[in-house]
């Protein structure tokens, strides 16, 4: 039987707390957490207490020194590069929240220190684990939808202005709206339709009175040109979002709706053409034309650490691999110019 790998987590608040640590612990086969770290103490314990880890520090350094073998980072954005340069420069692993760092330079950096020490570094794209989405990526790839044509992602949520909020501070977070929830959309469809070439945007706060985007929406243009939408709102009420996917191409297309996000669930619509298509003046809808596929949802961030730690025991690489965040980054920094300069950007 292969050997658990030994992790640590920096960062054991926010989506640590929520979501890793306490699927890692039920449902993970490959990955065992032994410390946690956290800059507040009193978060730091009552994890530990609540998850039988009585390995906790609020200083990385002291983590770094314990008998572990790979970090997940889970901490704000802006000491992302840091904690995973101290990470891999101690020799271990590192599995990092998006983004990698706030700029494309410095994730270049952090891949490069990886490649020279033998170690795996990872970017937790975690919705690429979710079932749904993994169906999509199938049916594409055995070309049941033809020819992509279009596609388009959208995540969003109410975010109002909150004391001491990082994701609301650009040099913290490094970009609001998009940065934040935008990237998991373009990872998507950047899985599903391979490289974008060009991007246009239009960002905006239009709602909320912090100084990063609550209003998002960027076009991309594949390298196999389809064309893709990335819209997302920190000021759209939860209840009211739908978190859309849609994916269509010349043979069939797929539709979505609450697959984007931390729950690994959903529901999702196919269509697929029967026989041979001829012109139709009257464009005719049918109105039963998609059925609905129903999977089992299973935990993305448990799918995600074994992933991580298959890797490490030698396994197949795995979807959210280094490169897949530099990619990302390099897209989200396009998009950005593209709306400060007003004009198309190439990637």
């Amino acid at each position: 039987m292969v050997e658990r790998v030994k992790w640590g987590v920096i960062g054991a608040g926010g989506i640590a707390r929520r979501r890793t640590i306490k699927e890692t612990i039920m449902y993970a086969k490959m990955a065992e957490i032994k410390a946690l770290m956290d800059i507040d103490e009193k978060v730091v314990k009552e994890v530990g207490r609540e998850w039988g880890i009585d390995r906790w520090f609020t200083d990385v350094e002291k983590l770094l020194q314990e008998d572990i073998e790979a970090v997940y980072i889970a901490s704000p954005n802006y000491v992302h590069y840091q904690q995973a340069k101290a990470s891999l420069e101690a020799g271990k692993h590192v599995l990092c929240e998006k983004p990698l760092s706030l700029t494309l330079e410095e994730g270049k950096e952090l891949a490069l220190i990886a490649e020279e020490k033998g170690l795996k570094l990872g970017v937790a794209f975690m919705m690429r684990f979710n079932v749904y989405h993994k169906e999509i990526k199938r049916l594409i790839e055995e070309g049941a939808l033809g020819q992509l044509v279009a596609g388009r992602a959208q995540l969003t949520c109410w975010y109002p202005p909150l004391p001491s909020a990082w994701r609301q501070d650009k040099e913290k977070g490094g970009g609001g709206a998009l940065i934040d929830m935008g990237c998991h959309c373009i990872d998507l469809l950047e899985w599903f339709f391979g490289e974008t070439i060009e991007v246009a945007a239009f960002l905006d706060t239009i709602t909320h009175s912090y100084l990063v985007e609550d209003t998002s929406t960027a076009i991309l243009k594949f390298r196999n040109g389809a064309q893709g939408i990335v819209d997302n709102y920190f000021n759209v009420p939860d209840k009211a979002a739908k978190n859309i996917l849609e994916v269509y191409g010349t043979k069939g297309a797929v539709i979505a709706h609450q697959t984007i996000g931390q729950d690994p669930g959903g529901k999702m619509w196919l269509y697929q053409e029967k026989g041979e298509k001829s012109y139709n003046a009257e464009q005719e809808r049918e109105e039963n034309a998609y059925k609905e596929i129903k999977l089992e949802p299973l935990s993305l961030y448990a799918q995600e650490i074994d992933a991580f730690s298959q890797w490490i025991r030698g396994g197949e690489k795995p979807v959210i691999s280094y490169e897949v965040g530099l990619r990302n980054s390099k897209v989200i920094e396009a998009i950005y110019r593209a709306q400060e300069e007003k004009r198309v950007i190439t990637v």
